[in-house]
């Protein structure tokens, strides 16, 4: 239940009160308190970026033109940046939630870190220019330009930086899209100051954020910044702490030679969740009933052997269910044998989820091989707009370490030297999907008593836990040479630059499932189908959680490998080599900037695949590859303000550790990466202007992409359908295919501060991107196998349920590859996306103190699919904001007020993202099926005090 707004900000008054005496002591010897003015900005190495120089929203230099300290309209380079006035100014939280205020990047999946299945990892993979992120989240973000496999917090971030296109002399490996870079916040050599901030919202989360800058002597700083975030989201049992702590140094050597060294520990605990659900239980007429255990049900409803509400068709005695509802001795027992309930619509097992709202679906609808409509009536509606089931957990500890050496040697050489640990680890429980809710319709449990749970709706997932760590040690140099003379009677500034790194990525992971033993003691059991272990979670307590102890009902319990063979079981050691070099020539009085870059990768990598079966060795692959990539760009100013820019750039991007082998069993090559932009560029030596024009035409050769066709589901049937075990032959393969992308469009940018009162950031984007040589080996391997498959449909001799779902697991790979046409589009390319962003402050007498904001984002249609010759586009997402803030003085220590009010026009309608392959209403167009749903408005009031 959200807080009341009185009560909220009676709390937050009452919060910061509170904390005023104990912040004032403690910092009673920082007279400091104001930043420093322009012309005194603090001076920094030429590695490092100081952004007291960004002005409002405008971002003056960037590393992005290579690794060194460069001004961003110098910079061929396309990106975009959001300073950490515009941070502060909408209350941003972390990286993700910064995505929609730039043009073409977006979330790669809107669930991530919060739901179910896959859904539970990768919250930090993004998706530049409708590209894709690539397989297992991609290269991921960088921080300080290293890699930083996290969704960042923002309360030690100084600046966010977008670096789009393939340029790998920038940000390395990476995808043709483009990718996220930040800069954390450094020590100050100039000045002593303390900011702590609270934050609470109408939801009932608090955060409390510090910051500590300490300016030790002339030579030596430390600064400390710290969150304690407990947020509550707007869902049921949507609950998520954060806890992390930054601590950074810098000791000046001397006027030459400085060191700096930062470290940081996180702690991150989410609560996995589940918003949408299958129906498999509105074919049940209320009355249909198994009377004793075991029995056939009697009545006329649609009905399943219990196992087959599952996610996964037909499994064999026992079927363990584990349910946290029953009394003791009887939480977990076999329920093969038992019936549940099955939806009104089909036999074919074609399940909906649950309408969002009455009227959702069409009222008529049918498969392609029924010849009559099916009422949807029945099909259910969620209990509420927040409802959620679920209750898995995710813990996330990460720690990183950086220390950096800068040395200027001469007038004309500059050194740095940097060395990198990173170390995280995620372990996630009980959250995978399920097949669906049905009505639990045995009057008896499978001991023969009373079932009280009879006339539930209940859902089936089987327990599991997934760990994931990665492990990154890096090393890198870099010496820059630069000299400024004079060409043509014109000034020149002229920079050589070479570097050379060398990494080490260390990833791991473990798939577990709940599985039962005969005894009091489990070793790894070689039939896991007959003693995997499934929750039950029924639908009236739809949150409880599945906290099975050790031993149940006098038989041992454990979480472990699967026994005949892998999922997702890894160890991969990747070690990459690196030379680069890159000159940058600012030539006419700086009205021609040409920069010019090589660089060379080689990586090794030993990938060892977990095979924990009797007749099963580990798959252990050596590979060794090398690529080399360019970039040349220019940027030439017709006038003091209006510019051409140009770049042409390649990158590479080795395969995914965990990523699958190819049909043939063969590893992936690296995808390349390559395109050209061009465009406009506006700036103003005052650094109130600054705006951007690009068009972008940039090319992939071999993108990843895992399970792209459901060849197993249809192996998985096909073995049913003859009476075999589920997962024989084909049943549990994995795989990759390539695809090749086009990636084109456009971007515009204006960031602005035309007036002291008045700052301001705009954008649009606009994506097309098709795919060409759209999966070679997944159409061939289905042109092989379709008389097999069908020979099977045909039998009919054969149960004919299970043909029938055979048939339709058929249609739905036949349906893919009629998708993956050359020149479709790219799954979830946005037609376009566009922000909006002003914040103006009042400087009359009776208003001054006081600032407001308002802005909106939106994402256009996304692209779902083509469903015979018709195109089908998501819903666009369209979000608004609001600001108002209010700066005084407590006991003459700066305050600063702000109420942040997200999705200001409370627009609460799903966003659909998806399209039934299969069903169709009355005129012949496909069902809208999947959807998000968007949070309703909220508001959040922060508080914040300089010292």
């Amino acid at each position: 239940m959200k807080t009341p707004i009185p009560r909220m900000i009676t709390l937050a008054f009452a919060l910061t009160s509170g904390a005023m005496p104990a912040l004032r002591a403690q910092t009673a010897a920082a007279p400091e308190t104001t930043p420093p003015a322009k012309e005194d900005v603090y001076t920094l190495t030429p590695f490092v970026v100081n952004t007291d120089k960004d002005v409002g929203y405008v971002a003056v230099d960037s590393l992005a033109g290579g690794r060194t300290n460069t001004p961003v309209k110098f910079t061929p380079t396309s990106m975009s940046s959001l300073t950490r006035t515009f941070i502060d100014d909408l209350g941003i939280q972390n990286v993700r939630d910064a995505l929609k205020w730039t043009p073409n990047v977006v979330p790669q999946d809107l669930n991530a870190g919060k739901g179910f299945g896959g859904a539970a990892f990768q919250d930090w993979a993004f998706n530049y220019r409708g590209a894709g992120a690539g397989e297992q989240g991609g290269p991921g973000p960088t921080r300080n330009y290293f890699s930083f496999y996290q969704n960042q917090d923002a309360y030690n971030v100084e600046r966010i930086e977008f670096l789009r296109g393939p340029n790998s002399i920038i940000f390395g490996l990476g995808t043709v899209g483009g990718q996220l870079s930040t800069y954390t916040k450094i020590p100050r050599l100039d000045r002593n100051f303390v900011n702590a901030a609270i934050t609470i919202d109408d939801n009932g989360s608090n955060r409390y954020e510090l910051d500590v800058n300490r300016k030790v002597n002339d030579t030596l700083a430390l600064r400390l910044n710290a969150v304690n975030d407990n947020n509550h989201g707007w869902r049921q049992n949507d609950v998520n702490h954060t806890k992390a702590v930054d601590l950074a140094g810098v000791w000046k050597i001397t006027d030459d030679a400085q060191l700096r060294i930062e470290g940081e520990y996180a702690k991150i605990r989410r609560t996995l969740i589940s918003s949408t659900i299958g129906d498999k239980l509105s074919g049940w007429d209320g009355t249909t009933a198994s009377n004793t255990w075991g029995a056939a049900p009697t009545g006329s409803a649609r009905t399943v052997p219990i196992q087959n509400a599952g996610a996964w068709g037909d499994w064999l005695n026992p079927f363990w269910v584990y349910i946290p509802s029953l009394p003791d001795g009887k939480k977990l027992m076999g329920w093969a044998g038992g019936y549940a309930s099955s939806n009104s619509l089909s036999d074919s097992g074609q399940a909906l989820n649950w309408q969002p709202s009455k009227g959702w679906y069409p009222t008529q609808i049918k498969l392609p091989w029924e010849s009559t409509y099916q009422d949807t009536s029945k099909i259910p509606v969620r209990p509420s707009n927040d409802w959620t089931y679920g209750n898995g957990v995710s813990d996330i500890d990460y720690r990183d370490l950086t220390v950096t050496y800068d040395q200027r040697i001469n007038q004309n050489f500059d050194f740095t030297a940097a060395f990198y640990r990173y170390y995280d680890t995620q372990s996630a429980k009980d959250y995978e999907g399920t097949g669906g809710a049905a009505i639990d319709i045995n009057k008896q449990l499978p001991d023969g008593t009373a079932n009280p749970n009879y006339g539930k709706a209940f859902a089936d997932f089987f327990l599991s836990k997934q760990t994931q760590s990665r492990n990154v040690t890096e090393g890198r140099a870099q010496l820059n040479y630069h000299f400024d003379s004079t060409l043509f009677g014109k000034s020149w500034k002229q920079l050589f630059s070479v570097s050379a790194s060398q990494k080490e990525l260390k990833q791991s992971a473990r798939q577990y499932l709940g599985q039962v033993g005969n005894g009091t003691t489990i070793t790894n059991p070689a039939d896991w189908v007959q003693n995997m272990i499934w929750g039950r979670i029924y639908l009236d307590t739809p949150n409880q959680v599945m906290a099975i102890p050790e031993v149940v009902n006098g038989r041992a319990v454990a979480y472990m490998p699967k026994a005949d063979g892998y999922w997702f079981d890894f160890d991969d050691t990747f070690k990459l080599t690196d030379f680069a070099a890159m000159s940058q020539s600012r030539l006419l009085d700086d009205a021609l900037t040409l920069t010019l870059g090589a660089r060379r990768d080689r990586y090794k990598e030993d990938l060892r695949e977990l095979r924990r079966g009797p007749n099963l060795t580990d798959n252990i692959v050596h590979e060794s590859q090398s690529g080399d990539t360019y970039s040349a760009g220019a940027v030439y100013f017709v006038t003091s303000n209006v510019g051409l820019v140009t770049n042409y750039s390649k990158n590479i991007q080795p395969p995914h550790a965990g990523s699958q082998p190819l049909l043939s069993g063969a590893r992936p090559n690296p995808e390349e990466g390559k395109g050209l932009e061009y465009g406009l560029r506006f700036s103003t030596s005052d650094n109130k202007y600054y705006a951007t024009l690009i068009r972008y035409d940039t090319q992939s050769k071999g993108h990843l992409v895992e399970n792209p066709i459901g060849f197993r589901a249809v192996w998985q049937r096909f073995n049913e359908a003859q009476g075999n075990p589920t997962n024989s032959g084909n049943g549990n393969m994995a795989f990759s295919d390539t695809t090749s992308l086009d990636v084109k469009g456009y971007e515009f940018e204006i960031t602005a501060n035309p007036t002291k009162n008045l700052r301001l950031q705009a954008s649009y984007g606009t994506q097309n991107t098709s795919k060409v040589d759209y999966y070679p080996d997944s159409r061939a391997y289905f042109s092989s196998n379709l008389a097999a498959w069908n020979a099977v449909v045909n039998n009919a001799a054969l149960d004919a349920a299970k043909r029938t779902t055979l048939r339709s697991e058929i249609a739905n790979v036949q349906n893919a590859l009629d998708q993956a046409k050359p020149g479709s589009k790219q799954d979830g390319q946005l037609k376009y996306t566009a922000a909006f962003f002003a914040n103006y402050t009042f400087t009359d007498r009776m208003l001054k103190g006081f600032e407001a904001g308002a802005g909106v984002t939106y994402a256009a249609k996304p692209y779902a699919a083509v469903y015979d010759n018709v195109t089908y586009y998501g819903d666009s997402r369209l979000t608004t904001n609001l600001t108002l803030q209010y700066h005084t003085k407590i006991a003459s220590v700066p305050t600063h007020f702000a109420l942040y009010i997200d999705n200001v026009l409370d627009d609460q309608d799903p966003w659909v993202t998806s399209y039934h392959w299969g069903y169709t209403d009355s005129s012949g167009r496909h069902i809208k099926d999947g959807y998000v749903l968007q949070a309703p408005r909220t508001f959040r009031l922060a508080a914040r005090f300089e010292f």
